[in-house]
């Protein structure tokens, strides 16, 4: 499939349950795609054209690198190959085992995700591991949810809801409200310090996440009240601290400060969303 509108074009492609990358370019010879086979490939081409929508209509970035580079995608990644990832140069999706996951190009935020990854990798580039690792986790996370409200797909603040065990309803990967839900951390105090997952960066991220669900939802989160400013403000405060504040090792402080800044800039050093901000990761216990 291709896609000439947006960009240099996007580009989507059959893994055909092999390792090889990119695979063949998707052809379905009467341009009818109706077979369970050909869903994957339809969704990770459309939600591919929404992210680059999101990221060009609220951010003013054109695709991933910020100069139209072309987005390319494979779907049918191994057999039952239960992940996602970007690979530094395009998306690859596997189809799930059908018990913990259906194919992972099923779930907008999940695409949203994975694409983020990219952004990252051409602003602040945070290295994959331990605070940095976490904050490059929740980033993904931020913003594959904030996709999801711009496609307002039955947009929640869980991750990967759409394309995990869907024999059990009402549950995700993640969840930016409540992270404990689902055994992450919501507060310093909880952070893994283990070397696991390049130490914890798919666990700490729920602190990161909570903060940003606080700036933009509002709340009372162990005992600091935190006014919410709207997912639109908490995003623009976000993508500005990735874009120019923040360098590959940063950690959670120093996020903090990158998200003041932002917020300053885009609002008033003595505005509410500054403020907002502080009390964000003050209640996660940020400083």
């Amino acid at each position: 499939m291709q896609d000439n509108t947006r960009g240099s074009g996007i580009f989507t492609y059959d893994g055909r349950n092999r390792t090889v990358l990119p695979g063949s370019l998707w052809a379905d010879v009467d341009n009818q795609f109706f077979a369970s086979y050909d869903a994957a490939a339809v969704d990770a081409h459309y939600y591919a054209g929404v992210v680059y929508d999101y990221y060009k209509n609220v951010h003013g970035r054109l695709s991933y690198d910020g100069s139209n580079a072309a987005i390319r995608s494979t779907v049918h990644y191994g057999r039952g190959y239960n992940n996602a990832f970007w690979n530094g140069s395009q998306m690859v999706y596997g189809d799930g085992d059908g018990q913990t996951f259906l194919p992972f190009s099923g779930g907008i935020d999940v695409v949203g995700h994975e694409l983020t990854h990219a952004v990252t990798d051409y602003t602040a580039g945070l290295v994959y591991q331990n605070e940095s690792g976490a904050i490059n986790e929740a980033m993904s996370d931020i913003f594959g949810t904030l996709v999801e409200f711009y496609a307002n797909r039955n947009p929640d603040w869980e991750i990967g809801e759409d394309i995990y065990t869907p024999g059990i309803a009402g549950d995700a990967l993640r969840s930016m409200s409540d992270p404990a839900k689902y055994g992450d951390p919501d507060h310093y105090s909880k952070r893994y310090t283990g070397t696991q997952d390049n130490g914890g960066v798919h666990t700490n991220s729920g602190i990161i996440n909570k903060a940003a669900y606080l700036l933009s939802q509002g709340g009372v989160h162990y005992g600091v009240s935190v006014t919410g400013i709207g997912r639109d403000k908490m995003g623009k405060i976000f993508y500005r601290a990735l874009v120019y504040y923040l360098t590959p090792t940063s950690n959670f402080s120093q996020l903090r400060a990158a998200c003041v800044q932002a917020a300053a800039d885009l609002y008033g050093s003595t505005s509410q969303e500054v403020n907002s901000v502080k009390q964000a990761f003050n209640a996660v216990g940020v400083y």
